[in-house]
């Protein structure tokens, strides 16, 4: 691995290649997440195949060797995945709610990439011009509702929130 001439970015498409096949058939969910591992912070890319999460790009760094920002670091990580798939085929990005940084998100709507945020019940969103806590969306277990909400309080990115509570939920 000491060698100049080997970046492991060019390994990304063939291991797309190998979770999806060389023909993927519509959009599968691809999760980005962040983890420490011996001091090194490590973000990784994975696609969901036959339910389980099967690495295919991965980020490690730690925050005295960031040349620009962790934010860039990020966005170029998701953007090498993107790259290896057609626009239309492009995987359903799932994040957690440290990646709802507004400037992402007006990212990923302007290149096209559709994106779920997992969000808890204390963050707060726009509906009907009113501030309102995720939370307060109430649903029956097993079920689902929609709603056009706005997030931030000053920059008011639309957003889709889908209010869902699997059975047995408490």
């Amino acid at each position: 691995m000491n060698n100049p001439r080997f970046t492991p970015e060019i390994l990304i498409p063939l291991q797309v290649a190998i979770v999806c096949g060389i023909h993927s058939v519509g959009r599968i969910p691809m999760i980005l997440d962040q983890t420490t591992i011996r001091g090194v912070e490590t973000l990784l890319a994975g696609l969901v195949f036959e339910g389980r999460v099967l690495p295919v790009a991965f980020s490690c760094f730690t925050h005295q060797m960031i040349r620009k920002s962790q934010n860039a670091i990020e966005h170029a990580l998701i953007m090498t995945v993107m790259s290896c798939f057609p626009v239309d085929k492009r995987p359903l990005l799932i994040m957690d709610r440290g990646y709802a940084r507004v400037s992402l998100l007006i990212q990923l709507r302007h290149m096209g990439i559709p994106y779920l945020v997992r969000a808890r019940g204390n963050v707060i969103v726009y509906f009907q011009g009113k501030a309102r806590l995720v939370g307060r969306f109430h649903v029956k277990p097993g079920q689902f509702q929609r709603y056009h909400v706005f997030y931030h309080s000053k920059k008011k990115e639309p957003l889709d929130l889908i209010v869902f509570h699997g059975r047995g939920y408490q």
